[in-house]
């Protein structure tokens, strides 16, 4: 159960959430570049975690606000042991549609790995992941002193990268859909968190 907290009022029509500064700094830059409208939660860049996403979430709902993304990475969810409170939450909310649950396996380098490749190769975490992603991103790190940095989104979406990863990822979660994979078979929901993003500039 999530911890009871003093509600607090959000003059938040559409707020994505972040775990993690990877993906916060991220949606700051994409939001930069395509006049997004969303509101970036928590605002302080700081890892959030499973149950804290919960009570940020509801209070955000009853606050007033009318749609959540929530990006998450899987193999932090493994690492912590929270697979049954992060399984809770997803059917907590399976059926609103004011939020959308968006994780990665095993994390959302995956995301940016296919910005530049398609690749169904199976990463049992983060770490080996960004083996495969410095190929194309050398000095990426997840650090602050990095990741505020436009240049590596800039590098990930020259050339349409973007249009690239959502063909990409929109393929793997067909693999995903149709089961038989493996446990580590990778895949992200960014393709939806994407088109809510678009859906809202109209």
């Amino acid at each position: 159960m999530g911890r009871k907290r003093n509600i607090r009022r959000f003059n938040v029509k559409y707020a994505v959430l972040g775990e993690g500064i990877t993906e916060q700094w991220y949606l700051k830059h994409l939001k930069a570049l395509n006049n997004y409208k969303y509101t970036i939660r928590p605002s302080l860049f700081s890892d959030v975690g499973i149950e804290k996403a919960e009570d940020i979430i509801d209070e955000l709902l009853s606050g007033g606000c009318d749609h959540i993304t929530f990006l998450t990475d899987y193999d932090t969810i493994v690492a912590q042991r929270k697979q049954k409170a992060f399984n809770r939450i997803v059917k907590k909310y399976s059926n609103n549609d004011n939020v959308l649950i968006c994780d990665s396996m095993p994390s959302i380098e995956l995301w940016f790995l296919l910005h530049f490749k398609y690749t169904t190769q199976e990463f049992t975490n983060c770490e080996e992941l960004l083996v495969e992603l410095k190929k194309y991103l050398p000095d990426y790190m997840k650090k602050r002193t990095f990741l505020e940095k436009v240049s590596w989104f800039n590098t990930l979406v020259d050339n349409k990268g973007q249009e690239k990863a959502i063909e990409n990822a929109n393929k793997l979660l067909e693999y995903v859909e149709e089961g038989n994979i493996g446990k580590h078979f990778p895949f992200t929901k960014m393709p939806l968190a994407i088109e809510k993003f678009e859906n809202r500039k109209k």
